[in-house]
């Protein structure tokens, strides 16, 4: 495996992009619905951009992160075994998603797919806890 390195620069303005993104969004529906600036004062208005901004990237990305996943599984399956290893077979339990338990079975394209599945369902479940965050814990925060 490679060696995880955080750009940290990369990091700060991918957020404060997608805080730009968000008060555009926010400045756009505000004005369609009200048509005047200055519901935007209140903390709840910025609040429901932020979520309608989510929503928007929740919308792309979890598609987006689960055909990537499927497409890499596909490769990790078909191509990344190693020679003698069948799909179905005694060494991976009679399951294919064992591949992932199971490294020794998997040549190094193999090794490649199986990390970009990791990194997929990795970034699928951390946007199931923003879903979470926004859904349960922001109500007490906001009573």
């Amino acid at each position: 495996m490679r060696n995880v390195r955080i750009d940290w620069y990369r990091l700060l303005s991918y957020s404060l992009l997608f805080l730009l993104f968000s008060l555009i969004v926010t400045i756009g529906f505000v004005f369609s619905l009200t048509g005047e600036l200055k519901q935007l004062t209140q903390i709840e208005v910025q609040i429901s951009g932020i979520e309608l901004a989510f929503s928007l990237a929740m919308l792309v990305s979890i598609p987006l992160l689960l055909s990537r996943f499927a497409f890499f599984f596909y490769h990790m399956v078909m191509r990344g075994r190693r020679n003698g290893i069948g799909i179905i077979c005694y060494q991976n339990l009679f399951n294919p998603f064992n591949f992932f338990l199971f490294p020794s079975l998997l040549n190094s394209d193999g090794l490649e797919s199986r990390r970009r599945c990791i990194v997929s369902i990795v970034l699928l479940l951390i946007l199931y806890l923003v879903i979470f965050f926004d859904s349960t814990i922001k109500p007490i925060f906001l009573a």
